[in-house]
């Protein structure tokens, strides 16, 4: 017979066992829990991340996970109390919230229809109303003068002067790509050369708000759906040049900085091809815009869905702007030798091995790369452009969407000469 500790005390024994970590800490023991269907050890430890920061992302993305694991556990009105405080906390994503089915056991309770409806996402139909938001460009510069003055003290600079000064989107940045103020300032402070000679450059950033509106505006037109949310340039440690949220677009504008002026001293080759010339910005602008409109793409752990997630985002990215996010030329003269090994892999889950690169096999990126060849051999083929757009951004059957691409004549026909 299996013993069975009561909830309350499973709840202690969680709390204990996290005494003394950072929320991050707590909120990957908590997911580990989730992940083995432990819902009811899982919520208090989420509770407890949530506590343990001033972050309102995280704050918000934990409570959340909290009310999820409490409706699984069927604890229905701990579920409500942190999902109220998941939305007070600045929770966005109305569509997730609506579809997630860890909270289907409230959709019956008369509370579920007025907090849906208190939910209210950070975004517009009109291509031309998002703000392109740069306070953050600003922030970071007066707080990294500072921080040169003090090295020893440039963590506590830089939180009290950057993170908490933060906008919505500096917050989601950090959660999601910074981390922790540590070792973002030493990442910062052992390239300070290079953080000194992007600043004339990355702080006229908002400058490029015409070509995004004209990228929103023609991708506006190829689906009609389109939502458009706010763009937040941000300034992090090298670990992203792009990602959405639910409160917008989040440029990591160091990585997008590149001029004759930058000083990439002493930095390898490797290093100096992650920082993409900043004339490049509305592309990712762009390519991130598209991620943000994959609502209604089916969760699945296949290579084949993370390749046409990225994929979509790059073939769409460049019908809009005539240039894709990522750079492909080390593809040349061994595609379908990549093609054929992404074959053999696309219906397992090997995430890592096909973002990063496995040379001489292939360079980094590959599964972007796939994505982007049966996006295009789909695109190509469709008798109705809109309808193609609309199918890969909402597609439920990747097996399917993959069959009907003809991706692999498309390929043949493109590289055999």
């Amino acid at each position: 017979m299996t013993l069975r500790l009561p909830f309350l005390l499973l709840a202690l024994v969680c709390a204990i066992t996290a005494f003394g970590q950072t929320s991050s800490e707590t909120a990957a023991q908590a997911a580990k829990l989730y992940s083995q269907k432990a819902y009811a050890q899982a919520g208090p430890l989420y509770v407890q991340a949530a506590e343990a920061t001033t972050n309102k992302s995280q704050k918000k993305s934990s409570y959340y996970n909290a009310a999820c694991c409490y409706a699984m556990a069927q604890d229905i009105e701990s579920a409500f109390t942190y999902l109220n405080l998941a939305v007070k906390n600045g929770w966005r994503d109305k569509d997730h919230l609506s579809t997630d089915a860890d909270l289907k056991a409230l959709h019956a309770d008369k509370r579920w229809k007025s907090l849906v409806n208190a939910v209210k996402p950070a975004y517009s139909e009109n291509a031309t109303s998002s703000k392109i938001i740069t306070a953050d460009l600003e922030n970071f510069f007066k707080a990294f003068e500072l921080a040169k003055k003090d090295t020893a003290k440039a963590p506590e600079v830089f939180q009290k002067h950057y993170f908490e000064k933060g906008t919505a989107g500096l917050e989601d940045f950090f959660a999601s790509k910074i981390k922790n103020e540590q070792a973002f300032s030493k990442a910062v402070l052992q390239n300070h050369r290079f953080y000194s000679s992007i600043q004339p450059t990355v702080t006229k950033a908002g400058d490029f708000k015409k070509h995004i509106y004209t990228s929103f505006t023609q991708f506006k037109d190829l689906y009609p759906k389109a939502v458009f949310p706010d763009v937040y340039f941000v300034i992090g440690s090298f670990t992203s040049n792009g990602t959405a949220s639910d409160n917008g677009l989040l440029i990591g504008t160091e990585l997008m900085s590149k001029t004759p002026s930058t000083s990439l001293k002493n930095w390898s080759d490797r290093q100096k091809k992650t920082v993409m010339d900043f004339e490049h910005i509305p592309v990712t602008v762009a390519h991130e815009l598209i991620h943000f409109n994959q609502q209604g793409m089916k969760k699945e752990n296949t290579l084949l869905k993370y390749a046409l997630v990225e994929g979509s985002a790059e073939f769409l990215a460049e019908l809009v702007t005539g240039k894709t996010d990522g750079d492909y030329s080390s593809f040349h003269d061994r595609e379908l030798l990549i093609w054929d090994d992404f074959k053999k892999d696309m219906y397992l889950d090997k995430y890592d091995e096909w973002l990063n690169a496995k040379e001489p096999k292939r360079p980094r990126n590959g599964m972007y790369w796939a994505g982007y060849q049966i996006c295009k051999a789909y695109y190509t083929q469709a008798k109705d452009k809109k309808q193609a757009v609309a199918d890969m951004l909402n597609i439920k059957d990747y097996m399917n969407f993959f069959v009907q691409s003809k991706v692999d004549e498309f390929m043949r026909t493109k590289y055999i000469n």
